[in-house]
């Protein structure tokens, strides 16, 4: 059966203004036309119930508009935040930028057995109760890094792979995009660009790096990883940041430092570039000979975001 556009909007509680600009937008469903109009067909009217089910919850139409059906009935079905997982949030510690944070906490066993076992769904959800419980510093010391130790360390030792390791880049990057519009102000003091040179695949670091910038209200620009010299330097003429953050680790030779290289002498001398992620101190010394600022742990990054006008 097929079903007019006013009768799918009656039946899910979607404006037709709305219904038109998820369909051209986000592509949520592709109805069949006729002299009079749209036609939607029941799964149709299904996948848009289910939107607009998640959207009244509170999640954004952009983030849930790629989901399948089955991940936005998971999503629709995560319960309130537990008390319990509240309580034991609660008693963190108080983290203040005056001094380092280390975090000792392991990753959340939730999460990391989700992620071992390729579980995106349960992983996904469970990050998503911790991201309400926890302020965006204490998510990223408590729980983003803690998870990114672990992970990189497990795959490094072969116990876990390339997938899980790239799933679990995929849960970050989403988290980000949950605190980008959740924090951001009209006005941001400051914006960052976050981006890996060629030949720097992992993202960890510039992910939580982005997620305590975007935390504390700063313009953040994602780029992601693995991006050649001069389209991160194009980027920044285009977006205007205060400072450019680079990941580089430097295990890969010399491509990841050949761009390193030409961002650095190509950026505006007005942006300031920082890189993170030094393998060794060789590396390190080689990034500070092309005027980049190195970032040598999270406290440091928050003591330079704090000087750009964050306050955590």
């Amino acid at each position: 059966m097929l079903y007019p556009i006013r009768a799918v909007a009656k039946q899910t509680g979607i404006s037709i203004d709305t219904l038109r600009a998820w369909e051209k937008r986000y592509q949520v469903v592709a109805p069949q036309r006729d002299e009079r109009g749209r036609l939607y067909t029941e799964a149709d009217v299904q996948r848009l119930s289910l939107l607009n089910e998640a959207v009244e919850k509170g999640h954004a139409i952009g983030r849930v508009a790629p989901l399948s059906n089955e991940e936005l009935q998971a999503l629709i079905a995560v319960p309130e935040v537990p008390k319990t997982l509240a309580n034991e949030f609660a008693q963190l510690p108080t983290i203040r930028a005056a001094g380092p944070v280390v975090a000792s906490r392991p990753a959340p066993r939730a999460v990391m057995e989700a992620i071992e076992h390729l579980d995106y769904a349960v992983a996904e959800r469970e990050l998503a109760l911790l991201a309400a419980v926890l302020p965006p510093r204490e998510l990223v010391h408590s729980v983003a890094l803690p998870l990114m130790r672990q992970v990189g360390e497990a795959w490094h030792e072969g116990r876990l792979g390339i997938a899980q390791e790239h799933m679990t880049s995929a849960l970050l990057r989403n988290v980000l995009g949950a605190l980008i519009p959740l924090h951001r102000r009209a006005a941001p003091t400051s914006k960052l660009l976050f981006a890996t040179p060629s030949g720097e695949h992992h993202e960890f670091g510039i992910l939580v790096s982005a997620m305590l910038a975007a935390g504390v209200g700063l313009g953040v620009v994602y780029l992601g990883a693995n991006l050649p010299g001069d389209e991160i330097v194009a980027a920044a003429q285009k977006t205007a940041p205060q400072a450019v953050v680079l990941g580089f680790v430097g295990a890969n030779g010399g491509i990841g430092l050949a761009e390193l290289q030409k961002a650095a002498h190509k950026l505006p001398a007005q942006i300031e570039l920082w890189v993170g992620g030094a393998q060794t101190a060789a590396v390190a010394q080689e990034v500070r000979k092309v005027r980049a600022l190195v970032i040598e742990d999270f406290h440091m990054l928050e003591q330079h975001l704090v000087r750009l006008g964050a306050r955590f």
